[in-house]
């Protein structure tokens, strides 16, 4: 090759590696994938705009990073959102959800405190937060919905734990996690650092996981980033060390199934 091919090469190179690279023809969509990048977002918090996309696995957790216009994403469905454009424009600003797999076909988001800390009294103000009665502690409802793409609309429930219950036999103690695989997954609010896992064919779980130190919530199931992991769960936890931006932190929880304990007792 001349010096003048490689100069038209290298630029070529530089050029394509300046903007997020983006599938010509979109993977089949399937929401109960469970991988760690799959997300949903919508345009100011309505549900007739909206996108779901696969971003790189290591961005797996809510909000919106910084650096869009740099990753490998993949724009699966887009329903009047625009999200090509908001990308390459770096106009994008809406805060995306983190996608759980429900069922094969099925996925939910899940943001907000699974209970109050410390199980105070909390009031309600004008914006939808709660504070504790000593004005010390805020606390942030639940949230769940449910997406399906065989519906007629996107959002087909506000309600994942309802539909648990019903889909999978699980009791109002038990708060799912997800599906993957073959295996469902939940855990119960008085132990964070527990989580149970069975067949969907089976009625009660025999095994679980037990979770690191510093658990404060988890919110789904996904598939694990490091190839040494079976599972990997989201959660909330205190930041570790002595040196960190904020006191607590969302991360992924990974997990291989040749540690899981069994459990003892009826579950």
């Amino acid at each position: 090759m001349n010096t003048t091919l490689r100069i038209i090469s290298f630029l070529l190179f530089v050029l394509t590696a300046s903007f997020p690279v983006f599938a010509g023809d979109a993977r089949p969509l399937n929401l109960g994938s469970g991988e760690p990048g799959l997300k949903i977002v919508f345009a100011n918090n309505t549900t007739n705009q909206f996108a779901i996309y696969l971003d790189e696995p290591w961005t797996v957790g809510p909000g919106l990073i910084g650096g869009y216009d740099k990753r490998h994403i993949e724009v699966l469905l887009d329903h009047s959102y625009g999200l090509k454009e908001k990308i390459q424009t770096r106009r994008w600003s809406d805060d995306p959800q983190q996608l759980y797999p429900f069922d094969d076909e099925t996925a939910f988001a899940c943001e907000g405190d699974a209970k109050p800390p410390e199980d105070q009294i909390y009031t309600a103000n004008n914006m939808g937060i709660y504070t504790s009665a000593d004005g010390k502690r805020v606390y942030f409802p639940r949230k769940t919905q449910v997406f399906s793409t065989n519906a007629d609309s996107i959002l087909i429930s506000d309600d994942v734990y309802a539909m648990a219950r019903l889909r999978y036999g699980l009791t109002t103690n038990q708060l799912f996690l997800g599906k993957l695989g073959t295996n469902i997954f939940y855990w119960e609010t008085q132990n964070p650092r527990k989580v149970f896992f069975r067949s969907v064919a089976e009625d009660k779980a025999t095994n679980y996981f037990e979770l690191p130190k510093g658990m404060i919530d988890l919110y789904g199931v996904t598939k694990p980033l490091k190839k040494t992991g079976d599972v990997g769960f989201s959660v909330l936890r205190w930041s570790k060390g002595f040196f960190h931006y904020s006191p607590c932190e969302f991360t992924l929880i990974e997990v291989s199934y040749k540690n899981a304990k069994q459990v003892k007792g009826k579950q």
